[in-house]
């Protein structure tokens, strides 16, 4: 059962990460534009920092919790030469555990922080955009982060097969 809810995850996930591409593309085109009106017509387009800005916030609230899912993010072996596996598997439990505990938190915090915002109508100074949204954004991305650490806690509790010797 896990194994499917993890597999309907990743595909929710990768739509994500696809949607951080298109943000990502709409940022690329964005600031080919905003070059050429500068070096071209001496008119810079006014805000481009700002939406450079929120655009990134959007694009790393898409692709962080994807990245979690497929580990695409660095990992140190540092204790598995030394360590038995049921130790292992505690010691990956317990790192598991720790960062969902920590990123949970850090979901809450900003899912306040951007219900705040949102209350007092928290804006970019020069364009006038609405910051909650991206703030919602990145509280949900930790919220999917802290799943994606859920699963990986549970899964490192799991006992595994012994590595198979390779025959040549």
């Amino acid at each position: 059962m896990l194994d499917n809810f993890e597999r309907w995850f990743q595909r929710v996930l990768r739509l994500l990460a696809y949607a951080g591409g298109l943000v990502l593309a709409g940022l690329a085109v964005l600031i080919i534009y905003e070059i050429c009106a500068r070096y071209f017509f001496g008119r810079p387009f006014r805000g481009g920092f700002e939406m450079t800005e929120l655009a990134m916030s959007l694009i790393v609230a898409c692709g962080l919790p994807y990245t979690a899912i497929m580990r695409g993010h660095v990992s140190v072996d540092l204790f598995s030469n030394w360590l038995d596996r049921p130790s292992m598997r505690w010691l990956n439990f317990s790192v598991h555990a720790l960062g969902a505990i920590v990123l949970g938190i850090l979901a809450w915090q900003s899912f306040g922080y951007a219900l705040k915002g949102y209350g007092y109508g928290d804006v970019s100074n020069m364009m006038r955009i609405p910051k909650y949204p991206f703030q919602f954004a990145i509280a949900i991305s930790a919220g999917l982060f802290t799943i994606v650490l859920v699963l990986d806690a549970l899964k490192a509790l799991r006992p595994q097969e012994p590595p198979q010797k390779e025959t040549p």
